[in-house]
């Protein structure tokens, strides 16, 4: 059974490894960006743990609607009108998958938007995850290119719209 907990520095490597199994290089972040959402924020900065193993992870920001955090650039602090939560990454080791996790990271990061009080919530969905965040209600608005080689789509969540069918 996996346990939720905040990420800290010292997950670090792990982040990185999984980062690695999920993503297309391009797409790495850097230390130092992960870093700064931990500290500025770390409700949005959580995992999955089986024992000392991090199985899946995710970050979250408050970001004004509409935003769009870069990849490798920390953030110097939480802009002051942050009304979105905006999910930066949601990651799961590849022999953890299938298991749920992703569904309940998110489920943890809208909740969390919810409980703060912000109505919105946006992320840049990349390598063909549209349609698992779609599930979630989120609704494509536009198309780019989010790094060298990596197509993706902006989307965007109404938080009081009602909660979709999953099944």
């Amino acid at each position: 059974m996996a346990t939720l907990r905040r990420l800290t520095a010292d997950d670090l490597p792990q982040i990185h490894r999984l980062e690695a199994d999920t993503y297309l290089p391009s797409l790495h972040e850097s230390d130092e960006a992960f870093l700064r959402i931990i500290a500025l924020f770390p409700d949005g900065a959580v995992g999955f743990f089986d024992g000392d193993e991090l199985c899946a992870y995710a970050f979250a920001v408050p970001l004004p609607v509409g935003s769009v955090l870069e990849l490798k650039a920390p953030l110097r602090e939480l802009p002051p009108r942050a009304d979105m939560l905006y999910i930066h990454d949601v990651a799961v080791g590849e022999r953890h998958r299938g298991r749920g996790l992703a569904t309940r990271l998110v489920d943890a990061m809208l909740d969390l938007a919810r409980a703060r009080g912000m109505r919105t919530s946006g992320l840049v969905s990349v390598q063909g995850s549209a349609p698992f965040w779609q599930r979630f209600g989120f609704r494509r608005v536009e198309e780019f290119e989010y790094a060298p080689g990596a197509p993706a789509t902006k989307m965007t969540l109404a938080l009081d719209a009602p909660l979709p069918d999953r099944q």
